[in-house]
């Protein structure tokens, strides 16, 4: 199963990523500690997980390895 994010990077445990949370305007970072068919498992603090689909996210990559696929 390949999951890739907003911007078509491909999606891996253990990835730091960046979102949105639900109900605010505010961007969280945090870090893939599941993947499934349709959603990414985030921890994002201390004892905190939230599930998001996998376009709901943005990975975090160095400048060098940033590839947009997007449209």
């Amino acid at each position: 199963m390949t999951a890739k994010d907003f911007i078509g990077n491909e999606l891996a445990v253990g990835d730091e990523i960046v979102f949105m949370t639900i109900s605010y305007r505010d961007l969280r970072k945090g870090k893939i500690i599941k993947i499934t068919p349709k959603m990414v498992i985030i921890d994002y603090g201390c004892c905190k997980t939230i599930k998001q689909n996998h376009d709901q996210v943005v990975k975090i990559i160095a400048p060098s390895q940033y590839v947009c696929t997007a449209g």
